[in-house]
C-alpha cells in the first residue's frame, strides 16, 4: 500500500494534504485524479473538482491552481504529519525484514528533516530502544493526534 492509499484508508486525505504530497513528489497526477473522482462520488458538485478529475490535459501549474481553490484551510505542519504517519504505517505494515524497515525508517527520518519526536528512531540515537519500537511510539502519538484508533 502506498502512503497515498494509506491516507485514504485512514480518511486523512484532504485537498491541503494533496497540495503538500504533490509538491513533495509523494503523489502522482493519477492519484490526484483518483482523489477528485472519489470526491465526486462522495457528493461533491464542484465544477473545479470535476475538471481536476478529468485533468490529464492540464499542466502541473493549472492543476495546482485548481487544487488550491479547493483548500479550505492550510496547516502545513499537520499535513506533513499526516504524510509522515502514512509513511511510517507503510513501513510497519510491510513484509520487509527488520533491517530493511530500519533503513527505510532512516530515510523517512531524513526526508522529514529529522523531526524531534523521531530522534529515538535514529540508528545513532543514544537510547537503548530499537528504532522500530521507537517508530511504533511515534505512530501511536500521531494516531492519537489525529484521533485514530
Amino acid at each position: 500500500m502506498s502512503p497515498f492509499e494509506m491516507l485514504i484508508k485512514l480518511d486523512l486525505m484532504c485537498w491541503s494534504t494533496v497540495v503538500v504530497g504533490f509538491g513533495k513528489g509523494w503523489m502522482k497526477r493519477k492519484d490526484i485524479f483518483d482523489y477528485a473522482i472519489s470526491q465526486l462520488a462522495s457528493g461533491s458538485n464542484s465544477v473545479d473538482v470535476a475538471v481536476i478529475a478529468g485533468g490529464e490535459y492540464l499542466s502541473d501549474g493549472d492543476l495546482l491552481d485548481l487544487i488550491l481553490k479547493q483548500v479550505k484551510k492550510t496547516d502545513c505542519a499537520s499535513d506533513l504529519d499526516k504524510w509522515r504517519l502514512a509513511f511510517l504505517l507503510c513501513i510497519k505494515s510491510s513484509e520487509d525484514c527488520d533491517e530493511s524497515k530500519v533503513n527505510r525508517l532512516q530515510e523517512i527520518y531524513a526526508d522529514f528533516d529529522y523531526p524531534e519526536d523521531m530522534a529515538s528512531c535514529s540508528v545513532y540515537s543514544q537510547n537503548d530502544i530499537s528504532p522500530l519500537v521507537a517508530m511504533d511510539q511515534v505512530v501511536g502519538e500521531l494516531r492519537e493526534r489525529f484521533s485514530l484508533q
